[in-house]
């Protein structure tokens, strides 16, 4: 088995934690922040306030395991310019603090002995990801120029800065042309979430300060203080919650080379997939991004009983982004050697679980309320409780997990004890969540103990690959700041950077150095 070929984050000293040490620590928390959830806080030490506040400390960790994979497949650290604290830091940074939030919020006892503790932690965590958000952004906006060679650093004036952002020439412009799906998939997707986190910035601020300078705008908008919280609160965490999603599928489409092998029917299965999760992540940014700033209301679709059943509008432009992920499993695992693989086969089931948990069981519930509103109402209480952990955080969680398996190359026994944890968890947890809301909703039946299991094996699957990845071998490149500048050959594209196997090409730069790392 061939080592991965990592090249380390560019900084002026030469003295940097590895990208590998990052991911595997990184997993570890949010695997820990995930257990305890269940043996500590479920219930019952959660109100809903702190029961939302400590279910970013989850989502902070999948939104940077995301961040990882954008930037080990686009290979951007290779064309970062030289930093003091590179993405993958501050990424890591917000997954810190934001675990040391939850454990506050986790603790009754402790949020009592130190008020405030827990949600200046999580300010902190919340700016670094919006920073990490920002930047990976802005790089990924401007890799296809690298890789051309048209990109130029240089800018000593505002305009000359806007136009190192935005393609202005005509070779400018040819270089976006040779980007596949993959990446306009990832833009989207990476953009959507620095959406997601400016509506959360602005949701937090009136939270904590008050209307202040937006009252004008709120009254405008014929909301009340908690009227524009609750209307921003959901915008927020459900379009950062597809976009993640969306990132994750366009990762796949590029690491397992979707788009570039096999047959010609194959790749246009594959581009359809693609081209349907753009339109969910831009329809759902739109339609979100209304709700959230102008209190747009979404139709309501296959109404009945008086309007009291039907299936909310953004749910239905959401739904968009699921359909992309299952046209393009289904490429995935075309052929047959595909379906040998387990982790493309567990990375296709785990959004045939989001698919069902989120969508066909969601949507039955709403054209379904006045049965879950009533006499069914222990259910849908469930559902509400088991869905956001199962369906938002878990199953992307282990399709992130996945990728990271297949990226650091886990084979052997490793890879099989990874592969039966995750698809034995996510079974579980899918069953017995489903089982939990729609057959017995008792808190301790046999459903409740089966969903806690499948969680509890998922998460300790997450654990068992931190480790895994902990124990893999790297050959890590580390460049010089002189050769951090120098452009890429005109003819490299992220299908030059990263094979159909996921398989990093990396080719170590100019005045770099080679080193190792376990």
């Amino acid at each position: 088995m061939q080592p991965v070929e990592e090249l380390g984050a560019v900084t002026y000293r030469h003295h940097y934690v590895s990208l590998k040490r990052l991911v595997w620590a990184t997993l570890a928390i949010t695997g820990v922040m995930g257990l305890l959830y269940f043996v500590v806080g479920f219930p019952p030490a959660f109100d809903t306030f702190t029961e939302k506040m400590y279910f970013h400390s989850i989502g902070i960790g999948l939104a940077a395991l995301a961040a990882y994979l954008v930037i080990v497949t686009f290979e951007l650290e290779r064309r970062e310019p030289p930093l003091d604290l590179p993405l993958s830091y501050r990424a890591f940074g917000a997954v810190a603090l934001a675990a040391l939030g939850g454990l506050v919020f986790l603790f009754p006892a402790v949020s009592r002995a130190l008020p405030h503790v827990g949600m200046l932690l999580f300010i902190g965590a919340f700016i670094l990801i919006f920073d990490v958000g920002g930047a990976l952004l802005i790089e990924l906006l401007v890799l296809p120029r690298k890789l051309a060679g048209t990109y130029r650093p240089e800018s000593h004036n505002p305009i000359q800065y806007v136009s190192r952002l935005v393609p202005l020439s005509m070779p400018d412009f040819r270089a976006y042309r040779k980007m596949g799906l993959g990446y306009w998939l990832t833009l989207c997707a990476v953009a959507s979430v620095f959406f997601a986190e400016i509506i959360g910035f602005v949701n937090l601020f009136v939270m904590e300060v008050g209307t202040s300078v937006l009252g004008h705008y709120i009254s405008w908008l014929g909301l009340d203080r908690q009227g524009f919280l609750d209307a921003t609160l959901d915008p927020h965490s459900h379009m950062i919650a597809i976009a993640i999603m969306a990132a994750a599928i366009g990762v796949a489409a590029v690491a397992f080379n979707a788009m570039d092998a096999g047959t010609k029917i194959k790749r246009a299965v594959a581009g359809v997939g693609l081209g349907i999760t753009i339109l969910g992540v831009v329809g759902t940014s739109l339609i979100l991004g209304l709700v959230a700033f102008f209190n747009y209301g979404p139709p309501t679709l296959f109404q009945s009983a008086g309007g009291v059943n039907g299936m909310a509008g953004d749910d239905a432009v959401m739904a968009i982004v699921l359909i992309g992920a299952l046209v393009l499993s289904a490429a995935l695992l075309w052929d047959s050697s595909s379906r040998r693989d387990g982790v493309r086969v567990l990375f296709a089931a785990s959004w045939a679980g989001v698919f069902l948990l989120t969508l066909v069981e969601g949507v039955y519930i709403e054209l379904h309320e006045t049965v879950f509103q009533n006499s069914g109402l222990a259910k849908d209480v469930v559902y509400s409780t088991a869905h956001p952990m199962t369906g938002i955080f878990l199953l992307p969680t282990i399709a992130v997990g996945l990728l990271l398996l297949n990226y650091y190359r886990i084979e052997g026994p490793r890879r099989r004890v990874a592969g039966w944890a995750f698809g034995l968890g996510l079974g579980a947890a899918v069953v017995g969540s489903t089982l939990w809301t729609f057959a017995d909703p008792a808190k301790y039946g046999a459903a409740f103990w089966l969903y806690i299991a499948g969680t509890t094996v998922s998460y300790l699957a997450i654990l068992f690959t931190a480790y895994s990845i902990r124990e893999a071998k790297v050959r890590r490149y580390e460049r010089s700041v002189g050769a951090s500048e120098e452009p890429a050959p005109p003819e490299m594209t992220p299908g030059d950077v990263v094979g159909g196997n996921g398989r990093t090409g990396n080719v170590p730069a100019q005045g770099a150095r080679v080193g190792s790392d376990r």
